[in-house]
């Protein structure tokens, strides 16, 4: 028994000096030896013999292991935030297991240094790939002026090559007569400051260098990053720069012409800030695929906004205009969707197309959406929505990419409060609304607008008619309820009535037409009232005066005209209404 004694107490003196964890269980699980080195790196208490082993470790093996009879060998497992390297064996007696062992060594010092390693080992690896792709030539050197690397780029800046380099000190560059002055990286190495200068090789190539050094806490050089790069590449880059400044310059010069040239052709003539505005969300929202809601008076020129939409969107399509208040509810659905063969009677055999298939892959325009009636709406509602829509008496779906403006001169949120409009299409109509303002409240485009519509009708009508200084005054004062289509329509009337080239007031009280002045100061805004007109002044009777405005045009259409359809096709008419109206007026 002493001898038996002495054996586990050398066993057991043994096991706690041995710098590894070994802990073993029986064949119950329960913990029959741990030892002073697996408590300490566990951090378990004294009184782990005799416990279940899942109650000390829950992660534990070792009861997988003896039930296996399968060992583990360099196996990793974490407990307490720590990193261990065991392994498992069962413990056998003749062919019996009767328990399991575990031998583990704490890791974790190791795994973190390792990480560093891989860490540092990826930096490396990445620093390398960014010297070696770099444009500009890199260029390394240590406190002694060594050099340990240099980049591709460096060779093809210097035109040396690697052999020139490495293995050397740059002072030898110098020495050797590859540089003509002393190295940069040398000068920075001495004054340890950053230096920048032109270094000029044997071959007269000059470069520009950069040379910064590193400095340990002691304040010693322990390396110097060299940049290098050619001047004749930063020559080149500029006068390619001053190319292309020059080059954009022009180009912007070109399409200010053109852009102005597009607008002036679409009669958008304007100098006001607030216009400048609203055309250039104009053109933003013209290449998307977004409906728009023109809003503004009668005559501010929605359409024209319609067409440079459609023209900026450069869509392959048609612009097709509709207005709704030009034709009737009943017909307004057969002219939008089209209808089917035998859909009502006097309906084409063939059927008909509507303006929604006509205007594919185009623009539909509709003028004064506030008079869709209600019950077009809902099938209105769905184009918008699904691109699709069926014919009048038809069955089939028909797919369509249609792009929508439309506009209105009434309010359609009180509209929809009022029920007399589609909440729904409202909402989905209104995705991008523009609001475009009245003459009146940019007076100051009046003055260019009467020199396009002069010049325009000057033009069509062979004559030379110019407007008097105080004539133009009293259209800058004037409120234009009518917006720039009063303005264009007045101005076409002096130019067909007057008999003089010098358009004035008396001209324009000869036309029985009274400008309404403004109350407010021009550009002001607000609302402008014209003034009553005169009570002893002379009105013609509605009838007999488009009867002579209608003689005039026909008398200035003659002159111009050699035939009957030419005619007609100026004035808007068939050439058997100018024939006629010709017999009518004995012209």
């Amino acid at each position: 028994m002493n001898d038996c004694h002495l054996m586990k107490k050398q066993i057991s003196f043994i096991l706690n000096y041995i710098n590894n964890g070994i802990i073993a269980i029986d064949r119950n699980g329960t913990v029959t030896i741990c030892n002073t080195a697996a408590q300490k790196m566990l951090e378990l208490d004294d009184n782990i013999i005799g416990r279940p082993i899942i109650s000390v470790i829950p992660i534990t093996k070792l009861i997988e292991v003896m039930n296996t009879g399968q060992s583990d060998y360099g196996i990793r497992f974490i407990f307490n935030n720590k990193v261990f390297l065991t392994n498992r064996t069962p413990i056998l007696d003749h062919d019996h297991i009767i328990g399991s062992v575990a031998i583990f060594q704490d890791i974790t010092e190791l795994v973190e240094i390792s990480d560093k390693l891989q860490y540092y080992e990826k930096i490396n690896q990445e620093l390398e790939v960014i010297i070696a792709s770099s444009y500009d030539g890199i260029c390394i050197t240590d406190g002694e002026g060594c050099i340990l690397k240099v980049n591709d780029a460096h060779q093809r800046v210097t035109n040396l090559t690697s052999d020139h380099f490495l293995g050397k000190k740059i002072d030898s560059l110098h020495e050797e007569g590859y540089f003509l002055s002393e190295p940069i990286a040398k000068v920075a190495r001495k004054t340890k400051k950053i230096v920048t200068d032109i270094q000029v090789t044997k071959s007269g190539k000059e470069i520009m260098v950069t040379s910064s050094p590193v400095l340990n806490k002691n304040g010693e050089v322990i390396r110097v990053v060299t940049n290098a790069r050619d001047m004749s590449e930063i020559i080149s880059l500029k006068e390619q720069f001053s190319r292309s400044l020059e080059l954009s310059n022009h180009l912007k010069s070109e399409f200010n012409k053109m852009l102005q040239g597009e607008l002036h052709s679409n009669e958008m003539i304007t100098c006001h800030p607030q216009m400048h505005n609203i055309l250039e969300l104009t053109r933003r929202v013209a290449n998307s695929e977004v409906t728009v809601l023109l809003q503004g008076e009668s005559g501010v020129g929605k359409e024209v906004f319609a067409k440079l939409i459609h023209i900026w969107s450069q869509r392959n399509g048609a612009f097709i205009k509709v207005n709704c208040s030009a034709i009737p509810g009943q017909l307004l659905e057969s002219e939008l969707f089209g209808y089917a063969p035998g859909a009502f009677t006097g309906a084409q055999k063939g059927g008909k197309p509507g303006l929604f298939e006509l205007a594919d892959e185009g623009t539909l325009f509709l003028d004064e959406i506030e008079d869709l009636p209600l019950e077009l709406q809902g099938k209105f509602l769905r184009v918008l929505q699904d691109g699709e829509f069926i014919r009048l008496g038809g069955t089939k779906e028909i797919k369509v990419n249609v792009r929508l403006i439309a506009a209105s001169n009434k309010e359609l949120a009180q509209m929809v409060t009022e029920g007399r409009f589609r909440k729904d299409l409202y909402y989905r109509l209104n995705v991008v609304p523009i609001l475009i303002p009245p003459l009146r409240e940019r007076a100051e485009d009046i003055p260019l607008l009467v020199v396009h519509f002069l010049k325009k009708f000057n033009e069509k009508y062979n004559a030379n008619k110019t407007i008097s200084p105080g004539l133009l005054q009293k259209f800058i004062n004037s409120s234009w309820p009518g917006n720039i289509r009063e303005l264009k329509n007045t101005l076409e009337r002096l130019v067909i009535t007057s008999n003089s080239n010098i358009i004035s007031d008396d001209v324009l009280a000869l036309t029985k037409q009274t400008i309404a002045p403004c109350n407010q100061h021009p550009g002001a805004g607000g609302n402008c009232l014209p003034e009553p007109p005169d009570e002893k002044e002379f009105i013609p009777q509605l009838k007999e005066a488009l009867a002579q405005t209608e003689k005039d045009l026909l008398i200035k259409a003659l002159k111009n005209f050699n035939n009957s359809r030419s005619i007609g096709k100026a004035l808007g008419i068939s050439h058997t209404a100018v024939l006629k109206k010709i017999k009518k007026y004995n012209l």
